[in-house]
């Protein structure tokens, strides 16, 4: 039998994190005010939109929360079946292949005209972008013993103050949590604020760096471990 694959490093989880803000950003500045890598703003919207009396408006934002539940739970499917922390690579692959898709697919329809609010360009975008945070989403859960998210920067947020009090109450391992967390959230702004910044002058084709860094990823951690799915489970 061979040995258990090693644990990911907090560099993945960060790099992750960055690969995260940058996909969210472009794809909020691409599909209209949808945030693709987390829930908590489409799902106030949805509950405004419905308040409202605005029923097709609400459905933009209700099938891109169906396709991130349908992902994560494709995604913890593959995990549980493959070992119980889950082969990281082949879930990226797949990640880099959608957000691919979203940037030429999106390039294509939007010069074309046909990229509107609800319209089946929209709709196929939002299911393509949304579909592959969902999937980085259930790809990994802890590194270093600590729990992360690289798309629910929420509940990094929430951690890194929990972490920053509990070292100030001398928990001695409380401040190496503390900059797991710390850092999702920094690298979170940082791929937010670069995604923003050459969406302008690149428009979607600025995916094209996410897409670089999802690839390295993947093709490093599979050279790191020859003959197995993953060394990072």
């Amino acid at each position: 039998m061979s040995p258990p694959p090693r644990a990911p490093r907090p560099r993945v989880a960060v790099t992750l994190a960055g690969v995260g803000g940058w996909v969210d950003a472009v794809g909020f500045l691409t599909l209209f005010g949808l945030f693709t890598a987390h829930l908590s703003g489409n799902t106030a919207r949805l509950g405004v939109e419905l308040g409202q009396g605005e029923v097709s408006t609400a459905l933009t934002y209700a099938v891109p929360i169906v396709v991130f539940f349908a992902a994560v739970a494709a995604g913890a499917w593959f995990v549980a079946a493959r070992h119980p922390r889950g082969p990281l690579t082949p879930l990226l692959g797949v990640e880099a292949v959608l957000v691919t898709a979203f940037m030429v697919v999106g390039t294509v329809l939007r010069d074309a005209g046909d990229l509107t609010p609800r319209s089946a360009a929209y709709y196929l975008l939002a299911v393509t972008a949304v579909a592959a945070m969902g999937l980085q989403t259930a790809s990994l859960h802890h590194v270093a013993d600590v729990s992360v998210h690289t798309t629910f920067i929420t509940g990094m947020v929430t951690g890194f103050a929990q972490e920053v009090v509990a070292a100030a109450r001398h928990d001695r391992d409380a401040a190496r949590r503390a900059r797991i967390h710390g850092g999702l959230v920094a690298a979170y702004i940082v791929g937010a604020v670069s995604g923003s910044a050459l969406e302008t002058p690149w428009r979607l084709w600025s995916l094209a760096v996410p897409v670089a860094v999802l690839v390295t990823l993947t093709v490093a951690m599979r050279r790191a471990a020859p003959g197995r799915l993953s060394d990072a489970r």
